[in-house]
């Protein structure tokens, strides 16, 4: 069963074939920085004895797939880039009487055509998972720590637990960035008494989950994490499609739950904020049930519905007393164009509110042609394509072994993909050293093999910080086409203070403005930038040890990026989902995660037009995360933020100390106005206010944010300041807004909406034109302070109570 149809901008697809072309090719790829040059990173589980008969038992060799090669798992080891692996498994039913084990660094990829079944036999074990992506250890702790748990992919299986007849998980997943399960399918029992859940996530602080169809079960899903982007969730027959467990903010987008007791069950006290956009509930007895609001909590539990149809829903909204909150209808429809509970902001001040029919302001650029959701799409994996459509890079004379120069290699093979409809470009495993920009035209479709294919820049021209410099192009200036982008890794090695790891130029050309079946956006799905931390980089403990005992001095070297990401100011109409930017904060490859100092001067400057940003992360840059100017019609779904974890020592600018006025720089003495005593005017406490922005907005219109958590942790690596419920002071200033400077930004900030906003650490949660406003223990919710509604274009408030 597939739980996706994907659309297509090029010619008419050739006929199915009989395998998918993942299983056909030849498999090339290398671990570049792995001793054991005999490695293999693409493993098909025929090859390691599982037979996928449904009769023989499977388990030990689906593990030996997995584990194959001396792989982070077990006991010390918590984290590993050198030892990726791709683990395949053809069409069949694959009986287990065991957990499969999950490794650090794993992809489990299944035919889409014909997707695998993992069927738990009567004799598995209660209280397991059929996949245990972290399992505990006999300590009670898990195996690896969840919020380090990155680079995983779980897409195009069947996960079967009917014949267990007692409680079971079908997937365990605690986990973190750079995480998905795409396009599966979860058979649960349908006698709710035996216990069965199909995702089972109970830390973490991912992540990515989309296209998933779930039957059955006491719980289809239960959820906590620190903040999730959830999209296209089908539920159907189970008791409770989602039990929210606990979160800072979880995005849900394109729920379809259908005969169940209860559709979201986000009750408990440890929930923060949840946002539900296009979504629908059937035949479900309540929607949703709330729990009661702790009056010394005045953020939690934050809600916000938009667009959402209930059909034969006695109880739209309950209590735990089962109260009904809000009405439904038992035999018909209500549609729910906008409710939401939790604090407002805006100019006219703060306010608690709990309503129906929120003036929600819904740009229709955002939207498809004709709909009422929000534009979304989900990966394409190419399975109507045979293997020979697939140029790969190897062919091409890359190397991908991380130190031979692959510029020349690449720059041919993009420029052979885009040549042909029928031409896609496959980057084999490997790490790929450029240096020059590679250029990646108009047209061109490229796939990474599973997360394990890097563009690595180095060398001279990335190094100079007064000419920044891209190592990936996706476009020229000014040019016009269609671009898709999938599971691949841009990164630097070494010292490469100039270094733009993407440069987005492209313009994808929509109807009248608006995107449509036949002229979508172009595409980026699990396209991450990574600077250091990783083996190779030249970027590790031993590079860049952390230095919280001296002050205001850092290595040279370890300045390893100008800038993660820039879509500049002629681009537009570009789709991202589950990217994350990341400046290493610690050394994957040490076993004790050690911290590491490296500095890359800005995250993600947006200066384009109609961009949706799906489950996007952007960490650890020392200027700012988000920055967008002049920017226009953006959809934003559960963003996250981090602070850089040195700061404020070096504070910012330092060592970027070169502004750069074309790019809308901040300037941390203007926007940080301090008293004599230095601290910051109008803020109370001593918290530091230089330091990195985690989403900065200027002269833009129609920002649309559902769901943000922005979040400062440490002080010159000491928690002190985030611990301590008794005053947040991290940092001063972590959010800020403003109208247009000079003459190069355009007028006024106008139509940004942020929906549920989470901060950690920082004393004011908005600043808006230089006045703060919202202060953190205004609305205090779990862990985190959150904000229902913040809107800057005067909202009327008194229609929102």
């Amino acid at each position: 069963m597939r739980a996706i149809l994907s659309v297509w901008l090029f010619a008419a697809l050739p006929l199915v074939y009989a395998a998918f072309w993942m299983e056909e090719i030849a498999h090339q790829g290398i671990a570049a920085f792995n001793p054991d040059k005999t490695y293999t990173v693409f493993r098909n589980v025929r090859d390691y004895g599982a037979k996928g008969d449904g009769i023989i038992d499977d388990t030990a060799a689906i593990n030996a797939a997995i584990s194959a090669g001396n792989r982070c798992g077990g006991y010390g080891c918590v984290g590993a880039t050198i030892s990726p692996a791709i683990v395949y498994f053809p069409p069949g039913t694959y009986l287990i009487t065991n957990p499969i084990v999950g490794l650090f660094y794993t992809q489990i990829i299944g035919d889409p055509n014909d997707m695998p079944v993992i069927k738990g036999a009567s004799t598995f074990p209660g209280g397991k998972a059929l996949l245990d992506a972290d399992p505990y250890l006999s300590n009670g702790k898990l195996n690896y720590i969840s919020t380090n748990v990155f680079f995983r992919q779980v897409r195009n299986i069947v996960f079967d637990t009917t014949a267990i007849p007692y409680e079971v998980w079908a997937v365990h997943w605690p986990s973190a960035q750079a995480t998905v399960i795409h396009n599966c399918v979860f058979k649960l029992s349908p006698n709710f008494e035996e216990g069965h859940t199909g995702i089972y996530m109970e830390e973490g602080s991912g992540g990515m989950l989309t296209d998933l169809v779930f039957y059955g079960g006491q719980y289809g899903a239960q959820f906590g994490s620190q903040q999730y982007t959830v999209r296209n969730l089908t539920f159907s027959g189970s008791q409770t499609a989602i039990l929210q467990i606990w979160n800072w903010g979880f995005t849900y987008k394109s729920l379809s739950i259908n005969n169940c007791e209860i559709g979201l069950n986000m009750s408990s006290p440890d929930v923060g904020s949840v946002t539900v956009l296009d979504s629908s509930f059937t035949d479900v007895g309540t929607a949703i049930i709330v729990g009661r609001y702790n009056s010394s909590a005045t953020g939690l539990g934050s809600l916000l519905i938009q667009n959402v149809k209930y059909t034969n829903v006695p109880t739209v909204m309950g209590n735990l007393d089962g109260d009904a909150i809000l009405a439904g209808n038992p035999s018909g429809a209500v549609f729910e164009y906008g409710y939401a509970k939790g604090n407002l902001y805006s100019p006219e001040g703060p306010s608690v509110f709990q309503g129906r029919d929120i003036p929600f302001d819904q740009p229709s650029a955002l939207k498809l042609q004709d709909q009422y959701q929000y534009y979304e799409r989900s990966k394409p994996q190419y399975e109507d394509y045979p293997a020979s459509s697939f140029l790969s890079a190897r062919s091409y004379h890359a190397t991908g072994d991380g130190s031979t120069d692959d510029t020349k290699a690449l720059n041919d093979l993009f420029q052979a993909a885009a040549s042909s409809s029928t031409n896609i470009a496959f980057l084999d495993a490997g790490y790929y050293l450029v240096t020059d920009t590679v250029y990646i035209p108009a047209n061109a479709r490229i796939v990474g093999e599973g997360l394990s294919s890097v563009i690595m820049g180095a060398g001279e021209k990335f190094s100079d910080v007064s000419n920044p410099y891209p190592v990936v192009q996706i476009g020229q200036p000014g040019e016009v086409g269609y671009i898709e982008m999938s599971d691949i890794i841009v990164s630097t090695q070494g010292p490469t203070a100039g270094a733009i790891a993407i440069q987005y130029n492209l313009k994808t050309p929509t109807l009248g403005g608006q995107v449509t079946a036949s002229t979508p956006p172009s595409g980026l799905w699990d396209v991450h930038v990574r600077f250091g931390g990783f083996g190779g980089s030249k970027l590790q403990v031993a590079d860049c040890p952390i230095t919280p005992d001296i002050t205001n001095v850092i290595e040279p070297a370890c300045i390893a990026g100008y800038m993660s990401m820039h879509i500049t100011s002629n681009a537009g109409n570009l789709y991202m989902e589950n990217n994350w930017l990341w400046v290493a904060d610690h050394d994957i490859e040490d076993w004790n995660q050690t911290r590491i100092d490296v500095f890359v001067g800005r995250g993600l400057l947006i200066e384009g037009s109609n961009i949706w940003l799906v489950g996007n992360a952007v960490e650890h840059h020392t200027l700012y995360q988000y920055q967008l100017v002049n920017a226009t019609d953006i959809w934003m779904g559960q963003i996250q933020t981090e602070t850089p974890y040195y700061q404020p020592n070096p504070q910012a600018p330092y060592p970027f100390t070169q502004l750069n006025a074309d790019l809308y720089d901040p300037d941390f003495i203007t926007d940080c106005p301090t008293t004599s005593a230095g601290t910051v005017d109008q803020l109370p406490g001593n918290a530091p206010c230089a330091m990195a922005w985690a989403l900065r907005i200027l002269g833009s219109k129609d920002v649309m944010v559902f769901g943000a958590g922005l979040y400062s942790f440490f002080n010159n690596y000491s928690t002190n300041c985030s611990t301590n419920r008794a005053g947040e002071n991290c940092q001063a200033r972590i959010m800020w807004i403003q109208d247009g400077i000079g003459t190069e930004v355009l007028g006024s900030t106008s139509g940004l909406q942020v929906y549920n906003l989470n901060t950690i650490g920082s004393v004011s949660m908005v600043t808006s034109k230089g006045q703060d406003m919202a202060i953190w223990d205004q609305t205090i919710a779990t862990y985190a302070s959150t904000v229902g509604i913040f809107r800057n274009d005067g909202v009327n408030v008194s229609a929102m109570a």
